[in-house]
């Protein structure tokens, strides 16, 4: 075949179809001088010190941060709208780009927390132990008496006599957990219960999504306690063998920094996008650091190690309100003026942005739960500010809020990139993928035969390199040509010819 033929059927360049990009454009970086304080110094410090985009780094420590401010705080908005403080993060990252590290470094004071607590508590716990086992090994002897008894009315009085020890028996207090990084959403309610209605859900993986698209329940989603641990709405939790619990105002914090991959598709899984769940999901999409970082850091200076762990401390040794029943309750933050001046005007931007052909028409569940979110992040912000005061002596500070939106500003970028990218399927994983290979060897025209010997290892069959084509063609990526011919035999394989600006954009 000639070259002459083959120009004479490509596509002129004028006739070439709109250009739709595979990935989202280039998103903007997450400044961690939005982040105050010690907080923000060691956020700075981790991100150098492992190599890692400032967004993994920033997200963990604010979602740590929420661990502890959301035990204790939540942020008045209006008398009949209030936000907790919990925060749902997510960010994604290929393997190999030290999540793991990130992860622990953020969670080591909440571990610590958890080993002082059952270090202080572990004599109690081995008395009252100890005392309720002697009981119920009396209580057994009295129970055999009663079932001996032929006396009716000795017998009903042993029964009664039981019954009181037993409403008597003294409670093992539970060690304090502060998070779990594996939990089925049965066990999340028991743990829930347990903590005050406070629990942390981290992982530097994905596998909080299998286990709510059903792993261990026959693929059937359970949603219900995790979206309402979100907001802090009331649920029942049936605990099996042990007596239910109601929980009031229930609050879950989720630190995620799981593959690309893994949000890929999230959208088509039965009610993580038609009942919010992926809604309610901060996002970021930095881009990966493999093959440019130095590999020679410096260590986190101690100090700002110190000041990070004695925050967090402090923080979780805050003392909470009390209803007019004595029950424990986090403190209402209030917003100064401007704060609350600077919230509305963000909130108004949002509702006319979702309007029918503006930027966030197609991403209205996320949007509108993004006043909320920043009220959220001001209030966590505002915590990691007064971490060795009252922060609910002091209101929500105009700069605190401008903080909080500036970091919501980065993350609404991401996250409709995010919400786009859990939107598609396998095919356009797998265009990206060929793209790639297109792209990076600068193959100005190939054969699909030449693409699939290339890439046999991603595309076991043929049939896979056409799908993944025909998204390029569809997007003007390419063209692809088959090629007549009245010779016997199989029929030679189809060229691919990339867009004409691209490759003079190659030279």
């Amino acid at each position: 075949m000639t070259n002459t033929l083959l120009d004479s059927a490509t596509i002129p360049a004028e006739d070439w179809p709109e250009l739709i990009s595979l990935d989202a454009t280039d998103l903007p970086t997450l400044d961690l001088s939005h982040i105050p304080s010690w907080a923000g110094a060691f956020a700075t410090e981790l991100a150098k010190s492992t190599e890692t985009p400032p967004e993994l780094a920033g997200s963990m420590v604010l979602v740590a941060c929420a661990t502890a401010s959301s035990r204790y705080l939540q942020v008045k908005i209006k008398p009949d709208y209030i936000e907790p403080c919990n925060l749902w993060s997510v960010v994604a990252l290929p393997p190999g780009t030290r999540k793991s590290s990130v992860q622990k470094a953020t969670t080591i004071p909440l571990i610590d927390w958890e080993r002082k607590q059952a270090e202080k508590m572990q004599p109690e716990i081995t008395r009252l132990t100890s005392e309720r086992k002697t009981i119920e090994a009396r209580i057994n002897k009295m129970r055999q008496q009663a079932a001996q008894e032929k006396d009716n009315t000795k017998a009903r009085d042993l029964a009664l006599e039981i019954a009181d020890i037993e409403a008597k028996l003294p409670e093992i207090p539970k060690i304090p957990q502060l998070w779990t990084s594996d939990a089925t959403p049965e066990r999340l309610g028991s743990l829930l219960a347990d903590n005050h209605e406070c629990m942390a859900w981290l992982s530097s993986e994905g596998g909080v999504f299998e286990l709510l698209q059903g792993r261990y329940s026959g693929g059937i989603p359970n949603l219900d306690l995790v979206l309402k641990a979100h907001c802090g709405d009331p649920e029942r939790v049936d605990r099996g063998s042990r007596p239910p619990v109601y929980l009031q105002s229930p609050r879950l914090s989720i630190g995620l920094s799981p593959q690309p991959d893994v949000l890929r598709g999230l959208a088509s899984k039965p009610g993580f996008r038609g009942r919010g769940l992926l809604a309610r999901f901060l996002y970021f999409l930095p881009p990966s650091p493999l093959g440019f970082r130095t590999l020679k850091t410096n260590p986190i200076a101690s100090n700002v190690l110190d000041a990070y762990a004695t925050g967090i401390t402090a923080m979780l040794h805050w003392q909470p309100d009390t209803d007019k029943d004595g029950h424990e309750q986090p403190h209402s933050l209030n917003l100064s003026e401007g704060a609350a001046s600077e919230w509305h005007d963000f909130a108004m931007a949002i509702e006319q942005k979702m309007r029918s052909g503006k930027e966030l028409e197609h991403f209205t569940d996320w949007a509108g739960k993004a006043p909320g979110a920043t009220a959220r992040l001001a209030g966590v912000l505002h915590g990691i500010r007064h971490a060795y005061g009252c922060p609910w002596e002091a209101a929500i500070t105009n700069d605190t809020m401008t903080d909080a939106l500036e970091i919501m500003a980065v993350t609404m970028a991401h996250s409709i990139a995010a919400l786009d990218m859990a939107g598609t399927d396998s095919t356009i994983a797998s265009a990206r993928e060929l793209w790639h290979w297109i792209n990076s060897g600068k193959h100005h025209r190939f054969t699909v035969r030449e693409a699939f010997n290339a890439l046999r290892s991603r595309f076991p069959h043929v049939k896979n390199i056409n799908e993944a084509l025909n998204v390029l063609k569809e997007r003007g990526y390419v063209e692809v040509i088959e090629i007549k011919t009245n010779s016997p035999g199989r029929p030679p394989s189809p060229i691919v010819r990339v867009r004409q600006s691209i490759r003079e954009g190659w030279q």
